[in-house]
């Protein structure tokens, strides 16, 4: 049958490829998860390479580490502190093949500001309409980038008990946080209405490198899509990359009608 051909021929295509996922940044310590990708197929063939006992090795600043193996992938090395501006190189075996991946921690975002500490939203339900209340002008947050560095600006709503400007259904309650896409801008616009919840919320301002920017793009709207080729990693997929940030906080209080 056709199907059974189509299914042997996209077994015989498939290779067991490791993930690599890293995010480092300064004052975390070096960790790594190394993952299998996960084939739409029944019949596919993988190595004897057991993800838990890999010899990851990583040559940091010129020095050599061997990563200690913790569980389901995550490897380890807690004598190394990131810091900005170190280098890293990992390296391991996979599938007979010399797997690599190479970053840098890049510097903390410099100079950054908001045009406000404080916006003001109407609280919304379906039966109020259109939002009649005062609403705020946009917030700006910007940061200097004479080298047109990318940026990443992430928000999250750091209360104990969330209390939603719209109202939700339980099940449909959105995240607590939302991020905006990498921009190589100095600046970065946030809405009154991009906000969920009231409340004190965190800005963080990520200094991120074009391989994390380029991995966003490549699926729209998230970085999590982990099987995409790397100009950072030979021999495997995923993220090797570093960043660096700042924070700010605001708080979104509810307007008068």
């Amino acid at each position: 049958m056709v199907t059974g051909s189509c299914n042997k021929d996209e077994s015989q295509a498939f290779t067991d490829t490791p993930i690599v996922e890293a995010y480092l940044t300064p004052g975390n310590y070096l960790k790594v998860k190394i993952s299998r990708q996960v084939p739409f197929l029944s019949d596919v063939k993988y190595t004897n390479d057991d993800i838990d006992k890999l010899l990851i090795a990583v040559n940091y600043n010129d020095s050599q580490h061997l990563l200690t193996a913790i569980d389901s992938g995550w490897y380890i090395d807690s004598s190394i502190l990131v810091k900005e501006s170190d280098i890293f190189n990992l390296s391991f075996t996979f599938n007979s093949k010399e797997v690599s991946a190479y970053t840098y921690i890049p510097s903390k975002p410099e100079n950054v500001t908001q045009s406000a500490v404080k916006v003001y939203v109407p609280r919304m339900d379906s039966a109020s309409g259109p939002p009649t209340g005062t609403m705020s002008d946009p917030v700006e947050i910007s940061w200097s980038n004479e080298d047109e560095s990318y940026y990443l600006v992430v928000v999250e709503n750091i209360e104990t008990t969330l209390d939603p400007i719209f109202n939700f259904d339980d099940d449909d309650r959105p995240a607590n946080r939302f991020r905006k896409s990498p921009t190589n801008s100095a600046f970065e616009s946030i809405r009154p209405m991009d906000f969920q919840y009231f409340g004190t919320h965190r800005i963080i301002v990520y200094h991120v490198l074009p391989d994390y920017a380029a991995l966003y793009d490549q699926n729209s709207t998230s970085s999590m899509n982990l099987t995409n080729p790397s100009t950072s990693i030979s021999n495997g997929y995923g993220i090797f990359t570093g960043m660096s940030s700042d924070t700010l906080y605001i708080e979104v209080k509810e307007s008068s009608r």
